[in-house]
């Protein structure tokens, strides 16, 4: 099997599913929703999409410099926190599409800093259901999810 064909395929779809999961969770949102939370002590939405971007973009860091960006980013409204995430899931995969990663390099990315993304997602989720705006139910493993929108 020729690897230049499948370079860091399954990387790159995950990160389409992170794409398409979040547009899920955020669909009705706007920048009341992005100060909501669960509780006193709980992070609001938009603290929730900082705190993703902070990881996907020492995500980006690391990979092409190998060093980890601890300064947190600023924080945004909803609709820029929305729009800087979703510009760095476009810039990672750029860097993906070029650099070639290594199969234990990938398993540490899934196991780590997507994976984390993904629980986070489903965190907005059930904000956006706490929040009278219920995701509606759908089978995931069917969705149509082929590259960046």
């Amino acid at each position: 099997m020729k690897k230049e064909g499948i370079k860091n395929e399954l990387l790159r779809h995950i990160l389409y599913t992170i794409s398409y999961r979040f547009k899920k969770s955020i669909k009705k949102g706007n920048n009341e929703f992005g100060s909501f939370k669960a509780g006193s002590n709980s992070r609001t939405v938009n603290e929730i999409i900082n705190h993703m971007y902070h990881v996907l973009n020492s995500t980006s860091v690391f990979v092409v410099k190998e060093i980890y960006v601890k300064e947190e980013p600023i924080k945004l409204n909803f609709k820029q926190e929305v729009n800087r995430f979703n510009d760095e899931i476009n810039n990672l995969d750029n860097i993906l599409s070029e650099k070639n990663i290594e199969i234990n390099y990938a398993k540490r990315l899934l196991q780590g800093p997507l994976s984390d993304i993904l629980t986070h997602i489903g965190q907005i989720s059930m904000l956006a259901g706490l929040n009278g705006d219920k995701i509606k139910a759908e089978n995931f493993s069917l969705a149509e999810i082929s590259g960046r929108d």
